[in-house]
């Protein structure tokens, strides 16, 4: 079975599959849903996007992605668009100061920070309506959504995301046997942030924002190969 990963024929294949199988499964106005025939998911637009834009950086193969990319864009632009319409009335009709709104806004600011594309006006407009928000002290943050802050201030607000990244450092345990991993409530468990989603994100954050801490970074990474080795 690792021989497979050095077989470069054999990995094209599967990856040109997976990407026609993705191709063809998207909808009409540019999202995905759960299943065919229902209704356009935003999340799961979201989880297809982010894969792709790692594959990008990560295989090159962003020439088969670019227009599902670009549709699956434009969908979520306009949902993010519509939800902070919903926002500002909210606030206009209750005079409540609004707080961050929402896990699905973090994910969105998080896309589009690690694919860097130009948005329409109106999408960046309300980007910078939720960035005004996200730089409110949020205290009850999980560890995925604190690695995903980081990640997402690392360019308009750096010394911010730096405290993020060593927040992050802080909330590890170390083990010799084990690595360095989170033992702690706010590492939950659920369907999107079981502890190896929230290891891998928090590894990204901080190889993007201290990539000389080589010692954290690789105890991080051994924790979460024993993970896999007890898995496969």
């Amino acid at each position: 079975r690792l021989g497979d990963f050095f077989d470069e024929n054999l990995m094209q294949r599967r990856l040109q599959d997976a990407i026609t199988k993705l191709s063809r499964l998207q909808r009409y106005d540019g999202s995905w849903a759960w299943w065919p025939e229902m209704p356009g998911s935003f999340y799961m637009t979201v989880a297809v996007s982010e894969m792709f834009v790692r594959l990008n950086a990560m295989a090159g193969v962003q020439s088969e992605t670019n227009n599902m990319l670009t549709k699956a864009f434009g969908f979520m632009g306009q949902e993010i668009v519509e939800e902070v319409k919903e926002i500002k009335q909210r606030a206009k009709e209750d005079g409540i100061e609004p707080m961050f709104p929402s896990f699905k806004a973090l994910e969105w600011l998080y896309l589009c920070t690690l694919d860097g594309r130009e948005l329409p006006d109106d999408v960046e407009d309300a980007n910078k309506y939720l960035m005004k928000l996200l730089k409110k002290d949020i205290k009850s943050q999980s560890i995925y959504e604190k690695a995903l802050t980081a990640v997402v201030l690392s360019t308009p607000d750096p010394k911010r995301a730096l405290e993020y990244a060593q927040s992050l450092k802080e909330w590890t345990v170390y083990r010799e046997d084990m690595g360095r991993y989170y033992d702690t409530p706010r590492a939950g468990y659920s369907w999107y942030d079981y502890k190896i989603p929230t290891q891998t994100v928090a590894i990204e954050a901080l190889q993007r924002l201290t990539p000389d801490d080589h010692q954290t970074i690789e105890e991080m990474q051994r924790w979460a190969l024993q993970q896999k080795r007890t898995q496969a």
